[in-house]
C-alpha cells in the first residue's frame, strides 16, 4: 500500500504540473493576441497622426517609422499591464465557462493555487515592466525627443508637402510642387520664388530632387529642364533663362533642444530631485510594476463566472475596474503634483484600496462571509 502511495504520488504531482502548465498557456497565447490588437490599435493612432504632419510638411516622411517605433515603445509600459489583465480574465473565463476549471479543483488546483501561480507570473511581468517604465521608456522618450527636434530643424528641406506652399531661408525661397513621387525622392512641377538684393526670381521645372554635397555636406535642391524669371517689379529689365540644371542651397538651421517632457527625464535624476513634479513622475513609474500585481490578483475572482454568463461575462466590469484604477492614478499624480497630498503617501493608497478589493473579492468567493456571519449568529444567540 505504501508502496502503491509512494508510485501514485510522483505522477500525480506530475499532472498538476502539466496543468498548471496548460493554464500559462492559456493565458500567454491570449496576452499575445490581447497585446497585439492593442499594439495595433495604439500605432493605428499614431500612424494616422503623424502621417497627417508628414502631409502638412512639418515632419519628414523618412522621421515617421522611426517616431512610431519610439513611441510604441513607450507606450508598452500601459498596454502591457492591460493586456496581461484582460489576458488573465479571459483566459480563466473561458475555462469557467467550459467547466474547466471544476475539474481543475478536482485535480488539487483550487482558488489558492492558482492564485499563487497567477502571483508568481504577475511578479515575472512586474519585473518586465519596471525595467521598462524606469530605463527603456524614457530612453525612448528622449530619443524621439532628438528626433522631433531634428525634424523641426531639417522640416524645411525634407517637408514640402504637395499642393502646398513652404517657406524656406526664413522667408527668401518661397516653394510650390505640384506633385511627388511614390517614393518622395522626386517633386513635380515645381515653383519658386526668391528674393535678393530687391529682385525678384522665379524658377519653375518639371522635375527636382534633393542632393547632398558628398564633400561639404550642404543641402541642394536641383532643377531640370526649367526656366529661370529675373527681374524687378514695375522695370522692363526682366531676364528670362533656360536651364538644363539648376542648384539652389538651402540653409540648414542648427538643431535647437525643444523643452524636454519629465517622461524623458532619467530616474536617477528624478531620484535626486526634490521637485514636486518629478516626485509624481518617480511615483508613476513605480506605479505602473506595482499595478500590474494588483491588476493580475484582481483578474482572478473578477474572471470567475458561471456557464450561463459566458466567457466574456464579466468583462465590461473588469473594464470598468480598470478605468477606475487608472483614473485614480491620474488623480493621485495630479495631487502629488500639487502638493494635495505629501510624497510619502505618494499612489500607494490607490493600490491599498484595490488590494482591500482583492481581499474582498477572495473572501467573498471563498464563502468567508458566509462563515464570518454564521460566527456572528451563533455569538448573538
Amino acid at each position: 500500500m505504501v508502496a502503491a502511495r509512494g508510485l501514485f504520488l510522483p505522477g500525480f504531482i506530475a499532472e498538476i504540473v502539466i496543468i498548471e502548465r496548460y493554464i500559462f498557456k492559456e493565458i500567454l497565447q491570449t496576452f499575445l493576441a490581447v497585446t497585439g490588437i492593442l499594439l495595433v490599435i495604439y500605432i493605428s493612432n499614431r500612424f494616422i497622426r503623424f502621417l497627417s504632419e508628414a502631409d502638412a510638411g512639418t515632419l519628414p516622411a523618412d522621421a515617421v517609422l522611426q517616431l512610431l517605433l519610439l513611441k510604441s515603445v513607450n507606450a508598452m509600459v500601459l498596454i502591457l499591464p492591460l493586456a496581461l489583465y484582460l489576458a488573465i480574465m479571459l483566459a480563466l473565463g473561458r475555462l469557467y465557462k467550459d467547466g474547466e476549471m471544476t475539474a481543475l479543483a478536482a485535480c488539487g488546483i483550487g482558488p489558492a493555487r492558482l492564485l499563487k501561480n497567477i502571483l508568481a507570473l504577475s511578479v515575472i511581468f512586474s519585473a518586465g515592466v519596471a525595467a521598462a517604465s524606469w530605463y527603456v521608456a524614457p530612453w525612448a522618450e528622449e530619443k524621439s525627443s532628438q528626433l522631433l527636434d531634428l525634424a523641426a530643424a531639417v522640416a524645411h528641406l525634407k517637408g514640402v508637402a504637395a499642393g502646398n506652399f513652404k517657406e524656406v531661408n526664413d522667408g527668401s525661397l518661397v516653394f510650390y510642387i505640384e506633385g511627388l513621387s511614390k517614393d518622395q525622392s522626386e517633386m513635380n512641377n515645381v515653383f519658386i520664388h526668391s528674393e535678393k538684393d530687391g529682385k525678384q526670381g522665379i524658377i519653375s521645372a518639371p522635375i527636382a530632387r534633393h542632393r547632398i554635397d558628398p564633400k561639404t555636406g550642404d543641402r541642394f535642391v536641383v532643377l531640370q529642364d526649367g526656366y529661370r524669371y529675373e527681374g524687378t517689379p514695375g522695370h522692363a529689365d526682366f531676364k528670362i533663362a533656360q536651364y538644363k540644371e539648376h542648384a539652389i542651397r538651402v540653409e540648414e538651421k542648427a538643431v535647437v533642444p525643444s523643452q524636454r517632457k519629465l517622461a524623458a527625464a532619467s530616474t536617477a535624476v528624478l531620484r535626486k530631485s526634490d521637485v514636486l513634479a518629478d516626485k509624481a513622475e518617480i511615483q508613476w513609474r513605480m506605479a505602473m510594476p506595482i499595478a500590474t500585481v494588483v491588476l493580475t490578483l484582481l483578474a482572478v475572482p473578477l474572471s470567475r463566472t458561471n456557464p450561463r454568463q459566458g466567457r466574456y461575462g464579466k468583462l465590461f466590469a473588469g473594464i470598468l475596474v480598470y478605468v477606475i484604477y487608472s483614473n485614480l492614478l491620474g488623480v493621485g499624480r495630479a495631487w502629488l503634483e500639487r502638493g494635495v497630498t505629501p510624497a510619502e503617501l505618494g499612489l500607494w493608497w490607490v493600490h491599498g484600496l484595490f488590494m482591500i478589493g482583492v481581499l474582498f473579492f477572495m473572501a467573498q468567493q471563498s464563502g468567508i462571509r458566509w462563515v464570518i456571519a454564521n460566527m456572528l449568529r451563533k455569538t448573538t444567540a
